[in-house]
């Protein structure tokens, strides 16, 4: 664990602070637990040759997504985001909007989709940011669409960090870990492969 994470927050506002609260603290220990013992290990094999687009996909399209899509194409990746379940035309959360300036990344020309009004296609990725969400997306897109599905937290170099607890409507503190968490995935993700533009 990061020294900046252990100096976070007084008096039970620790959990709030790094992990969302004391409830998404324990449900990040359970899930990294299963991931460590073989759970998820469907979302591990992954084929990157076949990589064409990467699909960032969370509850509502305003938080966690929107920030790793105009993350990932900053790194050079054709990506964009959706939300399970998403209402169209939404911008960015305006906290999200905050914590992803201060790292460099400009969301106001976000507006939110749900996945349904997404064309799928062949070499699509499709990357969840919670166990759950990568389940339906599984469960509704791998086989029909012949597309593949991933967890993020999978590829994180901090591998107590397979849960990214949904920031809306928290902390600023909270919104800043989740994000620097999300750098860290997508920084591990990319040395896998190659992110290409179309």
């Amino acid at each position: 664990m990061l020294a900046s994470q252990r100096s976070l927050g007084k008096n039970g506002e620790y959990f709030a602070d790094a992990y969302g609260g004391k409830k998404a603290f324990l449900r990040n220990t359970f899930f990294s637990a299963k991931a460590m013992l073989g759970g998820y290990s469907v979302y591990r094999r992954i084929n990157w040759l076949r990589v064409s687009r990467v699909i960032f996909v969370c509850h509502g399209n305003i938080c966690r997504s929107p920030y790793a899509e105009f993350k990932f194409r900053e790194l050079g990746g054709h990506t964009i985001s959706a939300g399970l379940k998403a209402k169209s035309g939404n911008p960015a959360n305006s906290s999200a909007q905050v914590a992803a300036s201060s790292r460099g990344i400009q969301l106001t020309t976000h507006r939110s989709q749900n996945i349904q009004e997404v064309s799928l296609q062949s070499g699509d990725l499709l990357v969840a940011f919670e166990p759950n969400h990568a389940n339906s997306l599984y469960d509704q897109y791998f086989k029909e669409n012949d597309v593949q599905v991933t967890l993020l937290g999978l590829w994180s170099p901090q591998s107590w960090a397979v849960y990214f607890h949904d920031p809306y409507g928290l902390s600023n503190a909270y919104f800043e870990q989740c994000f620097h968490r999300i750098d860290l995935a997508l920084a591990k993700m990319c040395s896998h492969f190659t992110p290409t533009k179309p």
